[in-house]
């Protein structure tokens, strides 16, 4: 890293590792550095830092407007780093500790714009594992909404690249609530698995909070496992029919049954729909402070 890139500040760490506020003094500019966690021999081997540049270099390649940008990395004495643009804005976790569920319009420019980025991930072979509250960073637009990026891509490649426990390394850093339940398997199902993440995350969204939040990590996956996810409309009766289906199609179970690959789901999106104001039996349960204000980590 040499003297490039200066350490400002720690935004966030996790089980993959930290990530850090950075100034480019090459540039002249802010950046997000991220360091990964690894083992020593693994940065020290020609073969695995050779696969590590490929990784990145396949990133770097992908330039989207909802896709935060991978600007450089390298392996130095502290091991493998990598280098990202640096994005101000609130994580979507955030933002729901401040407005609780996200309204309705918004939930449908977040569904969109992030159809739109993975979509365009696809056609690179990029999948969005990690997909969560705590990776898509919303930025204010001037004309009202928001602008969304999505951040830690690469994670379903270069986790398992720098965990000793492969795949099964990837299920340990992401968030049990929202999990496909093959990624805990180590079988991932390329953008299936992606979709059922989106899914779940707009789940959230639209609740308010998950009632998977907290649960261990096996307990979680027995429930996704068995499609025990509480129906969408006991905590938000006014949901649109039509856009509940579609959510509860990325989250099945069973990942055949799910949309094959982005276009399919971009399809059958549907229109945006006004809240009903229909009345719905049984009166919406409420969840526990827990679900409601998940503590969700980098």
């Amino acid at each position: 890293m040499g003297d490039r890139y200066r350490i400002e500040l720690e935004l966030g760490s996790g089980r993959a590792g930290a990530v850090y506020k950075a100034f480019d003094a090459e540039l002249n500019r802010q950046v997000a550095l991220r360091r990964f966690d690894t083992s020593e021999e693994n940065f020290h081997d020609e073969e695995w830092c050779k696969r590590f540049s490929d990784v990145v270099s396949d990133l770097s390649r992908i330039n989207h407007a909802n896709i935060l940008s991978v600007l450089d990395s390298g392996i130095d004495e502290d091991g493998p780093y990598l280098v990202t643009a640096h994005v101000e804005g609130l994580r979507l976790s955030q933002l729901m500790q401040q407005t609780g569920q996200m309204e309705l319009k918004e939930l449908y420019c977040l569904a969109s714009q992030s159809l739109d980025a993975l979509q365009a991930a696809e056609e690179y072979g990029y999948f969005h594992h990690a997909l969560c509250p705590t990776s898509v960073i919303a930025i204010t637009k001037p004309a009202g909404g928001y602008h969304y990026t999505l951040m830690d891509l690469g994670h379903s490649k270069l986790i398992p690249l720098v965990s000793s426990e492969g795949e099964v390394g990837l299920s340990k850093t992401l968030d049990p609530a929202l999990m496909a339940p093959e990624l805990f398997e180590g079988k991932p199902e390329g953008i299936r698995s992606t979709l059922y993440m989106l899914g779940q995350m707009l789940y959230w969204l639209a609740t308010g909070g998950h009632p998977l939040a907290g649960l261990s990590l096996e307990l979680a996956h027995a429930k996704h496992k068995a499609g025990e996810i509480p129906f969408l409309r006991s905590y938000r009766a006014d949901f649109p029919e039509a856009f509940r289906q579609w959510i509860y199609w990325l989250i099945q179970p069973e990942a055949s049954k799910r949309p094959g690959a982005v276009i399919d789901a971009i399809k059958q999106f549907p229109t945006f729909q006004q809240a009903t104001t229909q009345p719905v039996l049984p009166q919406p349960v409420r969840m526990d402070a827990k679900a409601l204000r998940p503590d969700y980590k980098v």
